[in-house]
């Protein structure tokens, strides 16, 4: 049981755990997740089988997975204890150092110069029964703690992260909004598929409203930057076509829209009015200049009468009997809605991230020193005495070229 306990609460072995963690991650992106199995039978049907039998189609659902990430937190919590109470024991720590046997030695007056350069560096001397005690940083002995500390709760918010959210996704028309089981309401305000450079990059204007009535500013969502506001993270998912008409009536200022999906006849008598026949995609001409074009394939009817197909682009407008109708932009977001039980839990993650790079810092930028000195010699001692040693000899060896 000690080994068992000593390999668990060892570092490598917790890197080791977090390799193979990163690993199961990435090869997960090369295979989509959480589809049906039919799905996987009809597009890997080489392969199906080893990805039912090994949970590749889900793999952060998997036994092994959680296996492993119930092993990488069992190990992290071992080792930052650990580190805790290294980090608590620098007194005790300070006293043992006092009394290190000499592992350098020092000529007469040497002592002296070591008490000259200890101070310019900001050391602070205390005098001990058999000489001086000098240490500096001593707020960097919590910087291994932060980090294991750290990447404990990245890995633990990241596994919220993962399983609490519920995740909907939804389409939803420029100019209206979606509405969850919460009250949360979410406002499409527009939808572009390209951006000013002319390249596909479908984005969204979108606004969220949660059910206490607060409201965020307008915010533009791509694919890859979403939108957090109070527990509500909303994601550009995907887009769709279909034909969106705005009815006017010229007559008494009526307005009507329309979000079709299929072949429709727009009328108000059954006689006259607006046969939609469907959206389509032109695409240049082999040879040809010029970009593919999204239109509509559409009929007037007059009292009857089909007159013969004609196509419209979106923008434009088609008049008949009291009714003007324009043709819109016939592309919609798809919206991928993640919303966590609690407000700040979308914060936890990056205050966990904050948290490692304050341990980072403390470890490379405020090392803590410790060394011990009387008029014989002195040794370097605290959690990683390289630096100084290495400082120290440098500090020798100008000395003899001078003499």
């Amino acid at each position: 049981m000690k080994k068992v306990f000593s390999v668990l609460q060892s570092m490598r072995f917790a890197n080791l755990l977090l390799a193979l963690v990163a690993l199961l991650c990435g090869l997960s992106s090369l295979l989509p997740q959480g589809r049906e199995l039919p799905f996987y039978a009809a597009n890997y049907p080489e392969t199906y089988t080893l990805i039912y039998r090994t949970h590749f189609y889900d793999v952060f659902k998997s036994w092994y997975f959680i296996l492993l990430l119930g092993l990488l937190c069992l190990s992290l919590v071992l080792c930052t204890v650990r580190m805790f109470r290294k980090a608590l024991g620098w007194k005790q720590e300070r006293e043992r150092a006092a009394v290190l046997p000499n592992a350098e030695s020092l000529a007469p007056g040497q002592l002296e110069d070591l008490r000259r350069y200890m101070a310019s560096i900001r050391c602070r001397e205390e005098k001990t029964e058999s000489g001086y005690l000098f240490t500096k940083n001593s707020l960097g002995r919590w910087g291994v703690f932060l980090l294991h500390l750290s990447i404990l709760l990245v890995v633990a918010f990241g596994v919220c992260a993962l399983a609490l959210p519920k995740v909907t996704d939804r389409d939803c028309r420029p100019g209206e909004s979606i509405t969850m089981e919460d009250g949360t309401v979410i406002a499409v305000d527009s939808f572009t598929m390209e951006n000013t450079s002319g390249q596909l990059d479908y984005a969204s204007v979108i606004r969220i409203t949660l059910p206490d009535g607060s409201q965020s500013a307008p915010q533009e969502v791509k694919v890859n930057y979403p939108m957090t506001f109070g527990s509500t993270k909303v994601f550009q998912w995907t887009y769709g076509v279909g034909g969106s008409i705005q009815a006017r009536n010229r007559t008494d200022g009526t307005e009507q829209s329309f979000e079709l999906d299929g072949a429709a006849f727009l009328s108000s008598d059954g006689l006259t009015g607006l046969q939609y026949l469907g959206i389509y995609e032109a695409a240049p001409q082999e040879g040809e200049d010029g970009e593919s074009y999204v239109f509509y394939r559409v009929r007037v009817v007059s009292n009857g009468t089909m007159m013969p197909e004609m196509e419209t682009l979106p923008g434009e407008s088609v008049t008949v009997g009291d009714w003007d109708f324009t043709f819109r932009e016939p592309y919609y977001p798809g919206l991928r809605i993640k919303q966590m039980p609690f407000p700040f839990a979308n914060s936890l993650l990056e205050a966990a991230f904050v948290l490692l790079l304050v341990g980072m810092f403390l470890c490379f930028y405020l090392q803590p020193v410790l060394v011990k000195a009387d008029e014989t010699g002195y040794t370097v001692a605290g959690p990683r005495p390289e630096k100084m040693r290495t400082e120290l000899r440098r500090l020798w060896q100008k000395q003899e070229e001078k003499a």
